[in-house]
Formats: structure tokens, C-alpha cells, sequence
């Protein structure tokens, strides 16, 4: 076995460990010497009976009984600790923590201190402990070099509960909208109902501050009922929220989210105290509503809520454990079935690696409260995910654009964390981690495919609460991926992972762990394909609740060149067949007549890359002369298609959503569009027309056209496009095409 290393001060380390008191806790060792005595309120009482009990009587919760009072014969004089105490630290001036055990046993890295904020010129004098080692990350197959023993979070230490701690535990006991969900038995007849769709009845809700939505709940009575209603309730002690997370809120909120307008006395935003109040009572939810603006402010809600969660969890099962010490000889381990198969608990799922790094910066914000509070590879974790080097757009681009790309913008990544009321250890083994940072590569890579043999997907076996922040994105990178880890989540583990099953929950042994699961939606546009996951993989038997995207005027009033737009109605019947009409309709309506010489330089928006494939191996059967710009294409050959198009040397130009999202060009020399389907974010549809405008050169305005293909199943996209009033008409009109003309004489 390799030596242990205890760095620059592992002999005072190894002669304080010399003398050892059984009598005295960590905690107590501390209080002597910071303040000369133990705290009065623990002084003189045996550690072993410090603990308070929480009653077991279900009609008797709210009664704590201390079983203190039957151990006097164990008491150790006052004086007499204290004597032993002073005399056995009194060379030992450093602090303890909780991963003292783990950085002692480390066979590889290197042992860093560092400050919570930017002071790591000033290591030896600060109290974070950064360790180092390989996690989940980069494609790595192996995790962090800690020692197997971290994989519980309660460990060995016999970590006692402070009295705070103690009392929230048991006033959560019978109204925290976290015990109610949990600890709620369903039966087999009701969870063989919630997989019909009759059992469920639809109503339609306001939610103050955030807007209007849809109520989906099972229509036998909910365990909400249960859950006291505090609609108008701001503060966050009273929403359930751990006390240690409510005190660093607002100082979070202020100082990473640029939230000025904060009431007096609140930490929250209405709009965030809203929001939090509904993921509160896990109930799932779609926010379709998400923007730059607001995204931050929905950032810290949903970490909060996650925090609250896992400390929530653990607090929960250490309570169990010391109730479980207290009465061995006959404890009833039915009572305390608190855990699931494996231990990761929380999925957040992110577009990019700065994405993630604002999540780490919001958590360790709300956790860092404390002065004596532990980060582990805080260095590393910024120096792989902070900022890269700024991309020269040499242009301004868009306000939105310019949100989503800052900072590293890699979307392969993984990390996992394991949190602690003082500590937040980053680069943890996923088995060994509360809560799970990946991008949907990321995820991949590690789910793999069938046949792979180191494919892993157990830690997913467990998960309490997914959260899929900028949704949308991840229809611009692969949405199968997405597919691919709901497929394989709730899955019965392959291995045990060195489980308690006398601790694992009735319902997770069940297979129902996805009734119980609470999935958040965020995303900037509602689509199909984010309806169809609330909707099919959204099971939460508290309910789901989708919120409604605002009526809206349209971006066609954003655009400021004269132009007449074209909208054809397609006649497709079933969204299958809807790509075959589109196709069909594109070749004998719209192509004819932009081949005429008249309508040269036409760009062709394609917002779908097998639609795009299509239609340029057709391009290339019936040698049409065209420039193509895709998401795949090299900078020389986007140059040069550019550059061919502005002189008018070739008719068309191919061009794909996805490399407008990623590049947003300004293209010129553009006479005539062609919209082959609606742009998922409607944004594009006016930045594309305004390109028409060219300062530089003069083109005749009564010559510039717009063509667009639509359908019935494009309700969404058309309503953010022309408006929510107009799409109404439009897609209830007999009429097949429709007219209209922006600018300035409109």
C-alpha cells in the first residue's frame, strides 16, 4: 500500500492524532479552542446521547423525546476534557475537515489550497482544500483517485447534527412538499392508472409572475392537498429551504445574476419567487419563456432548488443513521428506506461548458455562506471550463447571439459533484456524486451503444430531478442524444454499486422511479420535440404543469426593408407524408419560377440538414448552378460560396439554419428568398429579410421577392413569425396563399 501523504504539515497532523479522546467530538475539540469551553448547551452531556430524536408515532410527530437522560453514568467531567483537550492541540493549529481522510490517502496529484474567491496567491493561509485526480470528464474512463469510502457521504465520521438541522428535519417531517413526494406510497392500482391517458384531467392555470399554462394531474386526489398553500409566501425559510442556502441568496442573485430591483427583506424576484414556488412541489415543468434576459435569474432558481434537494437527501439519511446508532438492538430498518439504487440524484443538463460553469459559480455562492467552507478542484474546474480565447467576429453580432457564445463553448463535457453543507467537491466519481453536470455528447459517449463493453449507464438508475436548461439548443446540436438518455434512465443497475438495498426506497425496487422523477424544461421556444418529451417522458404523479408562450405581434414587424412575403399553405394531411409535400410542392410551385434568369442570386433557407441534403442532391442531378453553406462546411468553402454569390456567378445558394445559429452571417448580394420551411427561431426570419437591404449596393426594391412553405403543423413557428392573431386566420383560412408587405410604405 502506497505511503500516505499529509503535505507541509503531516506531523502535526500525525502528533495530534497521537492522543486520542473518545469523549470528544470534532465539533467540541473546536469549541474548546477557539473559545477556552465546550458550548453550554452540549457541555457536560455525553456525545452519544447529544442526539435528538425524532418521535416515530405517526400521530405523534410533532413531540422530540431526548433519550439524554439515561446515560449520566458516561459523563466525563467538564474540566477534565478540558484539561485533555488543551494539553493534546496544543502544537495542532490546523482545522479539520470533512475530506481530511480522502486528501490523506491520495497516491497521485497534488494538494492545492484555495479561496472562494480569486486568492490563490495566498494558499497556505486559506481553509479550501483543492484536491486533484481524473472524474468522468474528457471522455476519461476513470474517476477521481478518493478513496472508495467517499462514495457515502455520511462516511465514517460520525458527523452529528447541529440542533438546527435537527429541527428542520422534523418540521419537514409532515408538511415539506420533499418529504410529502418521497415518502408517499402509491398503489398498484394508481400507478397502473397514470399510464392511461383517461386518468388524467387537464385544467387551465395563471401562475402569477410567470405566466398562463396547463395543469396535467391524475384526477384521484394528489398528495398536494396535503401541502399547505403559500401562494403569496417570499420568504425562502418558510418555503422549506435549507437555512444555510436562504442566507446566501440574495448575495447571489446580486452578485451573479445583476439583480438590482430586489424588494426589501426578499431574495428573489416575484418572477423567481413564482417559479420557485411551482418547482417547489415537484410537480414538472416546460417554461417555454426562457431568454437572455431572464435566463440567469432561472439559473439560480433551479440550483437552488437542486441544492435544496440533495442537502435535503443527505440530511435525511445521516438523521437515519444516528437514529439507527441509537437504537440497534431493535431498530426497524422499514422506517428509514431513504435511499435509491445509486447515489447521483440530480441530471443538469447543458449546451456548454460555460453553461456549467455558471451552475458551479451559483452553487458555490449558495453554499460558500459559511466562512469555513471546503471547494475541491476549484482551480482545475476554472481553468477547464472558464473563458477561452474571444473569437474576432470583426462584426457586431446579434444580443441573443452574442449570450448563448460567451465563454468556452465546447460541448463535450461531464463532471460530477458531491455537496455537504460546508463542501462542494467537484470532479467526484459519478457513483460517488450527488448531482451531474453533462452535456448531451457527453452523456453519450459514456451511454454508448449496444455491444460496447465499457458503456456505462447505472448512475442514471436513481435520478430524482432532471433539469434540461436551454433546451433548444440541443435541437441545434443532436437531439437524439436527448432520446437516447431518457431511453435509459430509471434502468435496472447491472451492478450493485455497493447498494444497501434494506435502504432503498419501496418504490424504486418497484421500477417506478419515473413517477416520482421531477423534470424541468427551460428552452427559449416550444417545438414538437420538447412537447413530446413533457408530454410522453413527463410522468410525475404530483402532475406537470406547461406554460403557455405568450401572445405575440410577430418579428415580421422587425423587418425594415419593403417586401412582399409570399406564404403558401401546404396540403399535408399527416405531419408523416409532410416532408414528402413540402418536397413535391418545392419542385413544381416555387422552383419553376426562380430558375427564370429574372429571379437570379435566390438564397434557399433550409431549416432541416436531411431537407437540405435532399434538395442539393436534386441541385446536382439536374445541374442547376449553386452555392452551398452548411454546418459542416470549411471557411474556404464558405468564402468562396459567398463570394460566388454576391457576383451573381452562380442562381442559388443553399443555406442552413444551423450555421446561421452558429455564425450568423451578414450575406450579401441577395435578391429573392426562398423560406423551404419556418426557421425554428423566429428571429431568423426577419435577420434573413433584412438582408435584402444592402447600404453598399444599390438593387432594385421592386424586384426583391420572399417565398415561404408552410403548414398546419407549423402552427407554433408561424405564430412567432407573422403574429399570434394572424397565424389564427391563416391557419383557419380556405384560402392557399397569403400576402404581406413590410417596410417602409406598408
Amino acid at each position: 500500500m502506497a505511503p500516505r501523504k499529509h503535505g507541509t504539515r503531516g506531523n502535526l497532523k500525525r502528533k495530534s492524532k497521537s492522543i486520542k479522546h473518545p469523549q470528544l467530538s470534532k465539533r467540541e475539540k473546536k469549541e474548546i479552542k477557539e473559545f477556552g469551553e465546550l458550548d453550554p448547551l452540549s457541555s457536560g452531556v455525553n456525545p452519544k446521547t447529544r442526539y435528538t430524536k425524532v418521535a416515530d408515532h405517526i400521530e405523534n410527530e410533532k413531540v422530540l423525546e431526548s433519550e439524554s437522560s439515561d446515560s449520566s453514568e458516561e459523563e466525563v467531567d467538564a474540566y477534565q476534557q478540558l484539561v485533555a483537550s488543551v494539553n493534546g492541540n496544543q502544537h495542532n493549529n490546523v482545522i479539520e475537515s470533512d475530506e481530511e481522510s480522502e486528501d490523506d490517502e491520495k497516491t497521485n496529484g497534488t494538494q492545492d489550497m484555495t479561496a472562494s474567491e480569486g486568492e490563490e496567491d495566498e494558499m497556505k493561509d486559506e481553509e479550501e482544500v483543492v484536491t486533484s485526480g481524473k472524474a468522468y470528464d474528457e471522455g476519461s474512463e476513470e474517476g477521481d483517485d478518493i478513496d472508495e469510502e467517499d462514495e457515502s457521504d455520511e462516511e465514517e465520521e460520525e458527523e452529528i447534527l447541529e440542533k438546527e438541522d435537527v429541527k428542520e428535519d422534523y418540521f419537514i417531517k409532515e408538511c415539506d412538499p420533499f418529504v410529502v413526494h418521497f415518502e408517499t406510497e402509491l398503489s398498484e392500482d394508481f400507478v397502473e392508472g397514470l399510464s392511461k391517458k383517461e386518468k388524467w384531467k387537464r385544467e387551465e392555470i395563471k401562475v402569477k409572475n410567470v405566466g398562463h399554462g396547463v395543469l396535467t394531474c391524475p384526477k384521484e386526489k394528489c398528495h398536494l392537498e396535503n401541502v399547505r398553500d403559500i401562494e403569496e409566501e417570499d420568504d425562502l425559510k418558510n418555503l422549506y429551504v435549507k437555512h444555510k442556502l436562504a442566507e446566501g441568496v440574495e448575495n447571489a442573485n446580486r452578485k451573479l445574476c445583476k439583480v438590482q430591483n430586489l424588494k426589501r427583506g426578499a431574495s428573489l424576484t416575484p418572477f423567481q419567487a413564482s417559479l420557485f414556488r411551482v418547482l417547489n412541489k415537484y410537480q414538472d415543468v416546460y417554461y417555454p419563456e426562457r431568454s437572455h434576459l431572464n435566463g440567469e435569474e432561472i439559473r439560480l432558481v433551479y440550483c437552488l432548488h437542486a441544492l435544496n434537494h440533495v442537502l435535503k437527501t443527505r440530511s435525511r439519511v445521516i438523521t437515519h443513521n444516528t437514529k439507527m446508532k441509537l437504537k440497534q438492538q431493535n431498530a426497524d430498518t422499514e422506517e428509514y428506506r431513504d435511499q435509491g439504487l445509486t447515489r447521483p440524484k440530480v441530471l443538469i443538463v447543458l449546451p456548454f461548458r460555460d453553461s456549467a460553469l455558471k451552475v458551479v459559480n451559483i452553487m458555490m455562492q449558495l453554499l460558500m455562506s459559511s466562512d469555513q467552507s471546503i471547494v475541491s478542484n476549484k482551480k482545475r474546474f476554472q481553468t477547464e471550463y472558464g473563458d477561452e480565447d474571444p473569437p474576432n467576429r470583426g462584426v457586431n453580432k446579434p444580443e441573443d447571439f452574442e449570450a448563448i457564445f460567451a465563454g468556452n463553448i465546447d460541448d463535450h463535457f461531464r463532471v460530477g459533484l458531491g455537496v455537504a453543507k460546508k463542501t462542494l467537491k467537484l470532479y467526484t466519481k459519478f457513483y460517488a456524486s450527488d448531482i451531474i453536470l453533462t452535456s448531451p455528447l457527453g452523456l453519450r459517449t459514456i451511454i454508448g451503444v449496444e455491444g460496447e463493453k465499457e458503456r456505462d449507464y447505472d448512475f442514471l438508475s436513481s435520478i430524482e430531478l432532471l433539469i434540461f436548461d436551454q433546451a433548444d439548443i440541443f435541437l441545434m446540436q443532436n437531439w437524439e442524444h436527448i432520446t437516447t438518455l431518457m431511453a435509459h434512465l430509471h434502468l435496472q443497475p447491472r451492478e450493485a454499486h455497493g447498494t444497501d438495498f434494506s435502504r432503498v426506497r419501496m418504490w424504486t425496487l418497484n421500477g417506478w422511479s419515473k413517477y416520482y422523477r421531477q423534470t424541468l424544461i427551460f428552452s427559449s421556444l416550444a417545438t414538437p420535440e420538447l412537447n413530446a418529451l413533457h408530454n410522453r417522458h413527463c410522468c410525475n404523479y404530483a402532475g406537470k404543469v406547461a406554460v403557455n408562450r405568450k401572445d405575440t405581434r410577430g418579428t415580421i414587424c422587425h423587418i425594415v426593408t419593403q417586401l412582399p412575403q409570399v406564404f403558401h399553405k401546404l396540403p399535408a394531411s399527416s405531419y408523416a407524408e409532410l416532408a414528402d409535400v413540402r418536397f413535391d410542392f418545392f419542385l413544381k410551385k416555387i422552383l419553376p419560377n426562380h430558375k427564370d434568369p429574372v429571379m437570379s442570386q435566390t438564397l434557399v433557407f433550409i431549416s432541416s440538414y436531411f431537407d437540405y441534403v435532399r434538395i442539393r442532391n436534386y441541385f446536382v442531378r439536374e445541374d442547376l448552378e449553386f452555392a452551398q453553406i452548411n454546418e459542416y462546411s470549411s471557411d474556404k468553402t464558405i468564402s468562396r460560396s459567398r463570394g460566388e454569390f454576391y457576383h451573381g456567378r452562380v442562381h442559388f445558394l443553399l443555406y442552413t439554419e444551423r450555421i446561421h445559429f452558429y455564425r450568423r452571417f451578414k450575406l450579401r448580394g441577395i435578391h429573392h428568398i426562398v423560406f423551404y420551411e419556418l426557421p425554428r427561431y423566429p428571429q431568423f426570419y426577419s435577420e434573413i429579410c433584412n438582408m435584402l437591404q444592402d447600404n453598399r449596393k444599390q438593387t432594385d426594391k421592386e424586384n426583391l421577392t420572399c417565398t415561404v412553405m408552410y403548414s398546419s403543423f407549423d402552427a407554433q413557428r408561424l405564430a412567432d413569425i407573422v403574429g399570434t392573431d394572424r397565424a389564427a386566420r391563416m391557419l383557419s383560412s380556405s384560402k392557399k396563399v397569403h400576402m404581406f408587405v413590410t417596410g417602409e410604405n406598408s
